[in-house]
């Protein structure tokens, strides 16, 4: 079966994007995919990291495409739609990877609105499950799952799709190769104030790396942000060197197989990030801290969120190895997420809206 209509893909920040992305080869059986780049997926905006995420995006996508368009890193205006696009009435229907106001998305939505062209937002991540754009910048949003549909009062435009990247987690060998520490902010500059705890050198205290490595010979991976408003990596690397103790075996990641990472742990520390939700669909120990996130209605629920203490930390680990994995939090909050089939609820979410 094949609907032979139109989709515009609009992919803005690959972090939040790269949950989709991978939907694209089964989307393409069912619609003819034009791409638009924007922002920090623009082809003319400098990558912040280590290694340009994007170069794999077009490598494994670009032949699903008919046409690509990138508007570069301002907002996209009326004329660049109109002679560059050729108008938005031409499509079916709008995807936009993000579900936050910005880039000038407001302006396709008011156009695809008024040419009752239906227009989808995704959930930007872990700490951002808010309905702010519902009539501004799309009239669906793709949310993970049923913690998203009971906080805003089960709202039909909510849509529960989970997180259709994490289903490849399961053709991925679990190999118990190290421990991983996920960073949010470090302790070399200033962040909102809702992040009360960052990583540094108290946090390295306490958070137990020492004891952990000697008692299970695992080394330490920091896995650290990039971030575009912070796009020096070597300084937060330099300054991650500087506040770890000499005597631990550690390396630091930037960008890369995060999947791959993730699969390869033994334990996993970190912030309660959408990224944590790998290790856990994966049944790894998984203990977030507290005050590393700003408050998130999906993980301030979970049992493995725990303060920064040693000894806290050493028994939540124990625990999880006890109890195994977390079945009823992943059912709550991801769609398809013990199965690995999120990408069926996507797929059938879009042919009920087209």
């Amino acid at each position: 079966w094949k609907l032979m209509k139109k989709l515009l893909l609009i992919a803005t920040v690959y972090r939040c994007g790269e949950r989709i992305y991978s939907t694209i080869p089964e989307l393409s059986t069912i619609l003819d995919i034009d791409l638009l780049v924007i922002n920090q997926m623009s082809s003319k905006c400098a990558w912040y990291g280590d290694v340009d995420p994007r170069k794999a995006f077009h490598n494994s996508y670009d032949k699903y495409f008919d046409n690509i368009y990138d508007a570069g890193m301002q907002s996209v205006n009326t004329v660049f739609i109109n002679n560059v696009i050729n108008g938005i009435s031409q499509y079916d229907l709008i995807l936009y990877d993000d579900n936050r106001i910005g880039q000038g998305i407001d302006k396709i939505y008011t156009i695809a609105n008024n040419n009752n062209i239906p227009m989808i937002g995704c959930t930007h991540g872990a700490g951002r499950s808010d309905i702010k754009g519902l009539g501004k910048v799309y009239d669906y949003l793709f949310a993970f799952g049923n913690t998203d549909v009971n906080v805003h009062g089960m709202n039909p435009y909510i849509k529960k799709v989970g997180i259709p990247s994490n289903d490849v987690l399961k053709t991925y060998k679990q190999t118990n190769e190290h421990i991983l520490v996920i960073v949010n902010f470090l302790g070399n500059r200033a962040s909102k104030p809702s992040i009360s705890v960052h990583v540094d050198k108290d946090f390295i205290s306490h958070v137990g790396l020492k004891q952990l490595q000697k008692e299970f010979n695992k080394k330490i991976v920091f896995k650290l942000k990039s971030r575009q408003d912070y796009p020096y990596p070597e300084r937060d690397i330099s300054y991650l060197h500087s506040i770890i103790d000499g005597e631990l075996d550690y390396e630091i990641v930037i960008d890369g197989d995060n999947n791959k990472l993730i699969a390869e742990s033994f334990i996993v520390i970190s912030c309660p990030s959408t990224l944590s939700f790998k290790p856990i669909q994966l049944g790894i120990p998984t203990v977030l801290i507290k005050g590393t996130q700003s408050p998130s209605v999906y993980f301030d629920s979970f049992t493995g969120l725990v303060d920064l203490d040693t000894q806290v930390i050493f028994n939540e680990i124990q625990r999880q190895y006890d109890h195994g994995k977390d079945i009823q939090f992943i059912l709550d909050n991801i769609e398809g997420g013990i199965d690995f089939n999120s990408t069926e609820h996507f797929i059938k979410a879009i042919q009920e809206i087209i």
